[in-house]
């Protein structure tokens, strides 16, 4: 899968550079989801190992938070968590603020799992970056976490830019979408 280094048509270097930038995310996502449908073959359901990491990161939390933390849908959360309660990996206890809803809970078993996942990933990773220099990982690391924290300040502007629904980020702000 070749990346494409055609200029946009028309446009400033600034559109020029955010287009391939954005083609060179989107190849970054194709190339994973390629090794991903490898590893766990391509009618895998979404990971609930990534759950799991995020629900040990976050602490206990809800459903329906851990939902809004990883902007997915409720229904998809319910399976990937009735598969790790199954797997016991999480377990549900009552919400000390509110006995009438439950609070998932990793267990020691599931923290164990997450940290053998990122050791995993760590080792996976690795070889891409062995010959980098310690300031170059450091860079992309400052500036992926950047990115992913504007993906989640911008959420919905993304959401409605992509579904064509032109919103500038100041729009936003101001709510005038």
């Amino acid at each position: 899968m070749a990346t494409s280094t055609a200029p946009a048509v028309g446009g400033t270097d600034t559109d020029r550079v955010v287009d391939d930038l954005a083609t060179s995310m989107i190849d970054l996502l194709h190339r994973y989801a390629g090794i991903k449908a490898r590893v766990s073959g391509p009618q895998a359901d979404a990971n609930p190992v990534f759950l799991l990491a995020k629900l040990v990161h976050f602490g206990p939390r809800r459903s329906g938070e851990l939902a809004t933390d990883l902007c997915t849908d409720p229904s998809t959360v319910s399976r990937q968590v009735a598969t790790l309660v199954k797997q016991g990996l999480v377990e549900r206890q009552a919400d000390p603020e509110d006995g009438r809803a439950s609070l998932l809970v990793p267990t020691a078993a599931g923290i164990e799992r997450v940290d053998r996942h990122r050791r995993r990933r760590g080792q996976a990773i690795a070889p891409i970056v062995a010959d980098w220099a310690a300031e170059d990982v450091s860079t992309l690391l400052d500036l992926l976490r950047r990115y992913v924290a504007g993906l989640d300040e911008h959420r919905d502007v993304i959401v409605a830019n992509m579904a064509g629904h032109q919103v500038s980020a100041a729009e936003h702000e101001l709510g005038d979408h």
